[in-house]
């Protein structure tokens, strides 16, 4: 979404990060995920209608949801359940893209409203929005901006599971970018900018640029699919890539803090490499985080891997993944 309104710096926020940035335990931003009701409904509308190219040799629908183990059943606290997934490679964009689906369980679907606090996008530019948006809403979308038509070149739509995508078309594409999707970046709403700025900051190392104030259009309600709203928006980006992230708060319009089990359909992550597991949730808990793998740690293995789910300031889950040493 974007805003067309005066900069300003937010001293709070900017000031410390860049030494923080050197010290945190972050090797780069992996993934956005979210969990599926199907990975054979799903996984045709990444790869078929925006042109996501699957990771592998093999066709993820093609394997059979596999138990999960006592470490994974443990690192995603659940228990008894099956599990498959899908990773892609997004055109043009430093990050990938991850279907994840659990069977053989409760599980309890959520769509968040583009408002609700933990709630994320997946914002996307493209060459020639009004083909890709065709293949998109042919493959099961659902439209978000008010009108179903793009507002400035840009339109808001959800996936087959509710989860938000953002189809931007920029006035030009250099010529050395090839393909449909030409760039891509990550939105999340938060409660509180500041607040959730410093929680990153500390945490992983988010350097924070400079930040729009409160303010309001009725082109971008239109956008977003509100009647009414003021929006702030933060971008920055993640130790280990120059990918886009914004945070962005909404006033004077209902919010709900959306917050679901790695399990449930509709729950987005993000997956993070980090050098030393153990330290990463250290540095996670002692700037205000929380972990949600089972037993409060993460869960490391005999060849050196390790994986944690934990939760920021939002509720929102983030994935710390340690590979083995070489």
């Amino acid at each position: 979404m974007r805003q067309d309104v005066p900069a300003i710096f937010l001293a709070l926020i900017l000031a410390p990060g860049l030494a923080l940035a050197e010290s945190t335990s972050v090797i780069r931003l992996q993934n956005l995920a979210h969990a599926v009701t199907s990975l054979d409904k799903t996984l045709p509308f990444y790869r078929d209608a925006l042109g996501f190219t699957v990771n592998g040799t093999s066709d993820p629908l093609a394997r059979e949801p596999r138990p999960l183990d006592e470490a994974n059943s443990n690192f995603t606290n659940t228990k008894g359940m099956s599990f498959r997934a899908a990773t892609f490679r997004i055109p043009n964009a430093e990050f990938g893209f991850e279907l994840t689906e659990f069977t053989g369980g409760e599980r309890h679907p959520g769509v968040p409203n583009i408002q609700d606090v933990g709630a994320a996008m997946l914002a996307l530019r493209v060459r020639d929005l009004s083909s890709v948006l065709s293949r998109a809403m042919a493959a099961g979308a659902t439209m978000v901006s008010t009108g179903g038509a793009p507002v400035n070149n840009e339109i808001i739509i959800r996936d087959p599971d509710g989860f938000l995508v953002s189809l931007q078309q920029p006035a030009t594409v250099p010529d050395e970018v090839a393909g449909d999707i030409v760039g891509a970046s990550i939105n999340i709403a938060v409660e509180d900018t500041e607040k959730s700025a410093r929680f990153l900051r500390d945490a992983v190392g988010f350097e924070a640029r400079p930040s729009s104030p409160l303010a309001s259009n009725p082109a971008v309600l239109k956008l977003i699919g509100l009647s009414d709203a003021e929006w702030r928006i933060t971008h920055g980006h993640i130790p280990g890539t120059t990918a886009d992230f914004a945070l962005i708060e909404y006033r004077g319009v209902p919010r709900a803090t959306f917050s679901l089990g790695a399990e449930d359909p509709g729950s987005p992550a993000f997956t993070m490499v980090v050098r030393d597991v153990r330290a990463g949730v250290d540095q996670w808990v002692a700037a205000g985080g929380t972990v949600a793998s089972a037993g409060g740690k993460p869960v490391v293995r005999a060849d050196g891997s390790g994986n944690v789910f934990v939760r920021d300031l939002d509720g929102f889950m983030w994935e710390l993944i340690q590979r083995p040493p070489r």
